[in-house]
């Protein structure tokens, strides 16, 4: 009798999970491929927006809050996916089994997204730093054009 609200409210809580990681996991209409000229206009206004930004710590404590907000997300469900396979092996219940393999689908679906956003994040540092790279050849400083 109890495990029917149980069941019904973590379906509904699995299904706010979804609404809120899904867009970001398949990506959004913003990351959709546009015409150059868009995406020049909305580099210039990105790049404008930088400049009139002074050069301080916000930028690294927004980083540490996204990766702090995502470490406290991803040990939550690291823990109530430890806890719902505790309790299913306790009760020996079919619906906690199910309950359990539900929250490891969300564990690891997270797992994907994170891997999904470092892979996104690495990609755009490769582009972002391609001019600092070093050329496999190197040019002699002095050309020599007559003898």
């Amino acid at each position: 009798m109890l495990e029917a609200p149980l069941i019904v409210g973590l379906l509904v809580i699995a299904a706010v999970w979804s609404i809120y990681l899904l867009p970001s996991f398949f990506g959004d209409r913003r990351e959709a491929a546009m015409h150059s000229a868009e995406e020049f206009d909305r580099f210039t206004h990105l790049m404008a927006d930088v400049q009139k930004r002074p050069r301080s710590s916000i930028v690294p404590e927004s980083r540490n809050h996204v990766r702090a907000r995502r470490r406290i997300v991803l040990m939550f469900l690291a823990g109530a996916a430890v806890v719902t396979g505790g309790i299913a092996l306790w009760q020996m219940s079919l619906v906690w089994l199910l309950v359990h393999l539900f929250v490891d689908g969300l564990l690891f679906l997270y797992i994907a997204a994170l891997a999904q956003v470092k892979q996104r994040r690495q990609e755009r540092l490769k582009v972002t730093h391609v001019s600092e790279q070093r050329p496999d050849f190197e040019e002699p400083q002095i050309k020599v054009i007559a003898n």
